[in-house]
């Protein structure tokens, strides 16, 4: 799968930060906290796609902040029993090693929004983790295990923090729920998800739902 980004060079606070914003389509994806430290993040089986490859993406460049830019401000009327506001939150994917202050991250984005960037291109397999099995994930359960997503939200803005093990591996969730979260809702009317619950801290909690705004709102007509 090609997916391209422009890749622009931010001088902040006599530091250099090297950000990737997408140029393909990101409105089908919603971010929220649905209860405190629990997010969710949903997307279509396209996005869902996307977002297995911006994680593979963050896990081998370490030294990239992927910006996830022109999300729809407001979340869908389907999704607001998931969240405390009916505010969706742009997403940022970088490794721990960035150590960014995310308190700063208001002046970082507007800098990042006022320069043009040039385009890179990444050939990645959404699929690649995507077969692992229990053994696989056993490592994440012991508790000296370090290799965890921190998330924190600043300025609307969802921050998923990670090493490249703990990317890596939880992009394998997003690309089955693509080709799976469809033909369940077909059947149910319920979302499908997956809890990324080894691979975050005791203390928060993230989930990948599937969701389809088209998909949706054809069932509302058709129920009517």
């Amino acid at each position: 799968m090609k997916i391209q980004f422009l890749q622009k060079e931010i001088w902040f606070k006599n530091r250099k930060y090297i950000v990737l914003t997408p140029t393909f389509h990101t409105k089908d994806i919603f971010a929220c906290e649905f209860d405190k430290d629990m997010f969710i993040i949903f997307g279509n089986q396209q996005s869902l796609q996307y977002l297995a490859c911006v994680l593979l993406i963050g896990a081998d460049h370490r030294d990239k902040i992927i910006y996830l830019t022109n999300i729809e401000k407001d979340l869908p009327i389907h999704l607001h029993r998931f969240s405390h506001t009916k505010k969706n939150n742009e997403l940022v994917f970088l490794h721990h090693s960035q150590q960014l202050n995310t308190h700063q991250w208001k002046d970082l984005r507007q800098k990042v929004h006022q320069q043009k960037g040039r385009v890179r291109s990444f050939e990645l397999n959404p699929r690649k983790f995507s077969d692992l099995d229990y053994d696989d994930y056993t490592r994440f359960h012991y508790e000296e295990n370090n290799d965890k997503i921190f998330i924190k939200r600043d300025f609307d803005t969802l921050f998923i923090i990670g090493s490249k093990i703990v990317f890596e591996y939880a992009s394998g969730l997003f690309e089955p729920l693509s080709r799976t979260g469809a033909g369940s809702f077909l059947r149910t009317f319920g979302h499908e998800n997956f809890h990324l619950y080894p691979f975050t801290l005791n203390t928060q909690g993230l989930c990948v739902d599937y969701y389809d705004k088209a998909l949706w709102n054809k069932h509302l007509k058709d129920s009517e």
